[in-house]
Parts: structure tokens; sequence; C-alpha cells
């Protein structure tokens, strides 16, 4: 049953000895601060007083934007407590403030805000963030577990000439490893400038918050001794009242587990996991020529999958694991974590007959000369009647001084079935060259006929062929009205096994960021797909055109308050395609807002056989942030019309009974309606929620959802 899992405890152990051995690293030029211990923690009212006399002082002077001084003065407190790593931001505005998100979340990257990157074991480990908007809603992130949630303190207050953000963060949520000097990127985002204020700067770097070109955090910690990380215990009760067509009211209860087995790994466990609390509202309407992607959302995947799929670089790559193809199951098992440059997971998801698994060990490092990767993994299924075995290998080198660089993709899948055993391959290799405002890219591709991973997603199989990518922004003062100028440009050529051309991408877009808040993006995107006959109502392979010409106008779209209207059109399978969408968010009141879209798709065929097609999605949301740490949501929506073709599923015209089984078919027309509320509130060993219906059904369903979840021993995600 845990097979593979006891199998990764064995490679892991391996890999911490490897680890084990001494590794030298050159220092990138950066700032180094001792960090002071304070006998008490400093105020943390959004304000600068006499508590933080003693902290240390640093100046975010470079803007990583623009690539020279920043255009105004952030100042950043730093010390310590008994417990805990205290930081204040003092940051000087005079361009109006984004502050609009009330409620912790993603969406206070929205905002204007201040960070903090943590690398506790410099460029290897678990890296951290802990972001705040000028009104203190937070939001952090661990590379360990995407649903990383502690209990940490941000305090904000809006001043005269700008905000103060004085923040709290409890060291026993972070995974140091015992190490006391820390690498740390300070970072202040203004949206009015689009400036990106760091307190570290190189221009060999490619991100603000590359952990080699990070300042360092002398002595966390180190007057206490070091902590152990907690084991969790998340346990869960769960109430639902529905009709007895959906299966009647009922309630069941289970529970997740981490459990800490070194200072930078874990064991995982689920048993009976429920994903009642599902809040994301991804369906659309909008034109794609293949099967679409969704998000996971599932606990356990958010932390066993997240050492899952590195690359160093790729191009429109299939993706080995897919964790939402792994239907529901009653157990899961796994190990993760880091050891020096090494990160490896494993996992087991066991199910009714089925067992999904699936490991992987990542190498990376950097210094003053470059960055290297290597990942390897495999990704395996077992259900009766079919075996599935997916091994991949990548690996590429970055020159920091030329910014060049090469990598290679590699993989096989291997399927065991009714029909016999069958293989198939992919490979990809290229070179770039990148700099924060430049990307060039030139690759070959080919993915096997065969290569069809049973917990993977693949666009298009059975092509092979070479890429071209590249594009510039052009930066200008952040007091003109244009912010910048981006150019883009791709064009793709494939073919399949039989020499047939299967796929050409011909892509041009330029955008024109201005500096109050409107955008406006133009683009010409000319794409042929190979449609084979069991996928076309000719019954013929037909390199067939799926183009988005258009334009894309919006204001603020990078806010939490974003509105557009975009337009795209062309060439679209046997016709032509005209699709529209409006999108506005209002905001009402102070922690109230309004989102409207209105979708619409118009097919016109220029054959007989096809019937010309409308289809428009409608859709509103209310979203009340009560406060910081509670939500509700209410969703309304609708979709009405026939779906559009695509390049990988047959027509369906005039003939109910296929729409009946798959309601998402091409020419399947559709009549439905969603209703759907959220509430959402999480305390530091407590998280509610109350649900009706799921938005991401097509149709409303009947179901009203009461859950406790109750965390013993560390926090959510840590």
């Amino acid at each position: 049953m845990m097979r593979s899992v006891l199998a990764s405890l064995a490679s892991g152990a391996a890999a911490i000895l490897i680890a084990a051995a001494p590794c030298v690293l050159e220092a990138a030029p950066s700032g180094s601060v001792d960090v002071p211990v304070l006998a008490t923690p400093p105020s943390m009212a959004g304000v600068i007083d006499a508590s933080w006399s003693a902290a240390a002082k640093i100046d975010l002077s470079r803007d990583f934007t623009y690539q020279r001084a920043a255009a105004e003065l952030t100042t950043v407190y730093v010390a310590q407590d008994a417990s805990a790593l205290d930081i204040a931001f003092v940051a000087t505005q005079g361009e109006p403030l984004t502050n609009r998100q009330a409620t912790n979340g993603a969406n206070v990257l929205s905002d204007d805000y201040v960070a903090v990157y943590l690398y506790p074991q410099g460029v290897h480990g678990f890296a951290y963030s802990f972001a705040a908007n000028p009104q203190g809603a937070r939001y952090q992130t661990s590379s360990e577990n995407s649903a990383f949630s502690p209990q940490w303190t941000a305090v904000g207050h809006v001043t005269a000439d700008g905000y103060v953000v004085t923040m709290r963060i409890p060291l026993n949520v972070i995974r140091g490893g015992g190490s006391t000097s820390w690498n740390v990127q300070f970072i202040r985002a203004t949206v009015a400038t689009n400036g990106l204020a760091v307190w570290t700067y190189s221009n060999q770097q490619h991100n603000a918050a590359d952990p080699f070109f990070a300042g360092v955090l002398q002595g966390i910690g180190a007057h206490n001794a070091a902590q152990r990380p907690k084991p969790r215990l998340q346990a869960y009760g769960l109430g639902e009242l529905t009709t007895h067509a959906n299966g009647g009211d009922t309630s069941r209860v289970g529970l997740d587990a981490s459990l800490p087995v070194t200072s930078t790994s874990s064991f995982v466990a689920t048993l009976h996991p429920d994903y009642s609390n599902v809040e994301i509202d991804q369906q659309t309407i909008a034109p794609t020529a293949f099967e679409r992607q969704y998000a996971e959302v599932r606990p356990f995947f958010t932390q066993a999958a997240s050492f899952f799929n590195q690359h160093f670089s790729c191009s429109d790559c299939p993706q080995m694991l897919y964790t939402p193809a792994i239907p529901t199951f009653g157990q899961g098992y796994a190990y993760e974590g880091t050891q020096g440059p090494l990160s490896f997971a494993a996992f087991d998801a066991i199910g009714n007959q089925r067992i999904d698994d699936a490991q992987t060990l990542n190498y990376s490092t950097e210094d003053k000369y470059g960055a290297v990767q290597l990942d390897a993994q495999r990704v395996g299924v077992a259900v009766p009647g079919l075996t599935d075995d997916v091994t991949t290998l990548s690996g590429g080198y970055l020159n920091l001084a030329t910014h060049t660089g090469a990598y290679f993709d590699s993989g096989e899948d291997r399927q065991n079935g009714p029909f016999g055993p069958t293989s198939g391959g992919y490979l990809e290799s290229g070179g770039v060259y990148v700099t924060p405002t430049t990307t060039v890219a030139i690759n070959m591709q080919r993915i096997g006929l065969n290569f069809t991973p049973f917990d993977g997603y693949v666009s298009q199989n059975d092509i092979s062929g070479y890429e071209a990518y590249g594009s510039h922004t052009f930066n200008f003062s952040p007091s003109f009205v244009l912010h910048d100028i981006s150019m883009s440009s791709f064009y793709a050529r494939y073919h399949d096994h039989l020499g047939l051309t299967d796929q050409v991408d011909a892509t041009t877009q330029v955008n024109f960021d201005f500096h109050d808040l409107l955008t406006i993006h133009a683009y010409v995107n000319n794409q042929g797909i190979g449609v084979p006959a069991f996928a076309n109502d000719t019954g013929t392979f037909q390199l067939l055109p799926f183009s988005s010409n258009g334009v894309y106008v919006g204001y603020k779209v990078n806010t939490t308050t974003p509105s557009y209207v975009s337009y795209i059109g062309g060439a679209y399978y046997h016709g032509h395609l005209n699709a529209w969408s409006y999108v506005a968010t209002i905001p009402l009141v102070r922690k109230l807002n309004l989102s409207l879209e209105a979708d619409t798709d118009r097919y016109l065929p220029l054959t007989t056989t096809e019937p010309v097609t409308n289809q428009w999605l409608e859709r509103a949301s209310l979203d009340w942030q009560i406060t910081h740490n509670a939500e509700l949501l209410f969703g309304v929506r609708r979709i009405i019309g026939a779906n559009l073709p695509n390049a990988f599923q047959l027509p369906t015209y005039g003939s109910p009974t296929p729409c009946m089984a798959d309601p998402y078919l091409p020419g399947c027309y559709v009549d439905a309606s969603n209703l759907s509320f959220a509430y959402h509130f999480l305390a530091a060993r407590n998280e509610f929620y109350v649900v009706y219906g799921d938005p991401n059904n097509l149709y409303t369903l009947p179901a009203l959802y009461f859950k406790w979840i109750r965390y013993i021993g560390a926090e959510k995600g840590t």
C-alpha cells in the first residue's frame, strides 16, 4: 500500500547523506545586517515609536523594474525578540494609494504592498514570503505548501505622506534547519508607478526575489535554542444538507497529518479527505483548441504535489503530474522535504481499485557563475486492466554573466492496457537569453504518438518541430504618460509521425501600459491545429485554424477592482469566430465589491453541415471582505448556447444523447445556471466554512455544507 513512499524514504535518506557533503558557494554582492535582539516585542500598531529605536535600519534604494535608483524612500526596521522576527516598513508615497483588499489572501499583491522574502538556508531549502498592504491585510507563501497560512501579525497605517506597516513573524512557523544566517530580500511595490523597490540589487539577477542576490540577516534565533518543527493534526467534521436525489443529508469526519522527520522534511498523511470547500469558479467559455486545465484545490496535493513538475525551462511543456486527473481517494501518504541543494517527495493516493503514486528528486544550486538545476520524476497509475508509468529527466544551466543558458527535458510513458503494451517519448531542448526586460528562446520539441500520461496533461501529442520566442519591455520614467511598452513574438511549426503538418503558431502582441492604470493590448494569433479524423466532422485529417486576433482594453487590471473589454476573432475550425468579453469590478462601499461579466462567442461556419452557434456566459459575484480573517462570497452564473468546436472532440449537432452524458462536448446546447455562496473564517486553531452549492459545477448543486477544521500542533500549512 505504501510501497512508493517507503522506497522514497530510502532515496530521501540517500539524498540527505549526499547533501551532507561540504558545499562551498561564492557569496553574491549583497548587504548584511546583524539583527538586534529586543528584550520585549516592539509596538505592532502600524507606527514607529521608541520601541523600534534599537532596530537595524535598511533603505530600499533600488528600483528593480526600472533598473535605477528608487523614486521614493522606503525605510525598513529589522529586529527580533524571544520568538519572532520584527519588521517595519515606512513608505513615502506621493501617488494615490491602491489599498482595496481587506481580507487576507493573494489579492493583497494586487494592491500597493511591502514584503519580505526569507531563505533560511540560502539558495537551498524552503523559501518564504510575508506581504501586507497599507491596511494590514496579509498574504504569505511557502515553497513547501501552497496552503501555508500561519497566524502572524501585520498592522498598516496610512500617513500623510505614505504608509507604515509593522510585522511580527513567529520563528516557529519557518523551517530554518538550524541556520542563524538567512538570505533575505525586502520589497515594496507601487501600483501607480509600477515601481518595485528592493534592498539588494545586481544587474545579473533576473527576478527581484532571487535568493542568491538577496541580502543576509545574521544571528536569527541565535539567542534561543532551535525549535523543532511541530507535528500538525488537522481534523475536520462536515455536515451536509441536500436533497434525496443528491444523496440525502449526511455527515462525515476525516483528518490530515504532517509529522516532521527531520528539520526540513515531513511525512504527510490523509484519511477520508474532504474537498467540499471548493470556492473557485473555473467555468469559462473562452475559445480554446485544447482541453481546459483546472487549478488544484485539494489539501493533500497542496503539500504533496508542490515538489513535482519542476523544470529549468520548457515551452508549452506536457504536465507530467496533473493532480485534477486523480479522482477522489480514501487515503493518502507522502514524504517530502529538502536537504542542501536537494528536494524530494513521494506520495501514494489510494482509492477504490486505483492507486496513484509519484516520486521526484530535484537538484538546484546557484553561485556567482550561474544556476544549475536537475530534476528526475516518476508518476504511476494502477487501475484494473491498465498500468501507466511515466519517467522524466530534465535539467539546465544559466550563465549569470552572459544571461545565456541551455536546457533539456525528456520523458517516456509506458502503458500496459487492454490492447497490450505501448510506449511514447518526449524530448525538448533549447537555448535561452534572459534579462529582466528581454527574453529570447529557441527550442526543438518532440512528443510521441503514445505519450499520453494517465495522470498528466498533454495539450497535443504526436508532434515534432521547433519553436522560437522573443520579448522585450521598454520601461519609461514613472512620471511619463506610459509606464512601459512590451512586445513579444512566437512562432512554432510541427509535423506528426506521418510527416503531416499538425501545428503552426504565429503570434505577435504589443502591450501599452499607461501611467493612469489604463492598458491596451493588440495581438495577432494565427494558429493551425491538426484535427484527426475522429474529432473532425469531415471524417478526414485536416489542419484547421483556431486563430484569435484582437484587442484588449483594461483599467486597473492588476488590482482587486479590474475592468476590461476584449475582442478576439479570426478563422476558426470550418468558419469564423467572433468573441467578446466584458468585465467590470465595482467597489460599492468599503470592503464590498461587485463583479460583473458578460462573454459571448459566435461561430459562423462556412459549410452547410454545421449550424451557426452562439453561446453566452453571464456572471455576477459579490465579495464582502468582513475582516482580515473572514470573507463572504455570493456568485450567480448562467451559460446558454452551443459549445464551440475544438481540436480533440467530434462536434455533436442535433442529437441530445451524447450531450446528456457530457454537456461539455462541442456543439452541445447548454442552458445551465449556478447559484452559490461561501463563508470562510480562519482563526489560529480553527477554520470554518459555510458553503451552498459548488461554483465550479455547471449547474447549481443543491447542498448546504457546514465544515469545521481543528488544527492541533502546528498551524495550517506549516
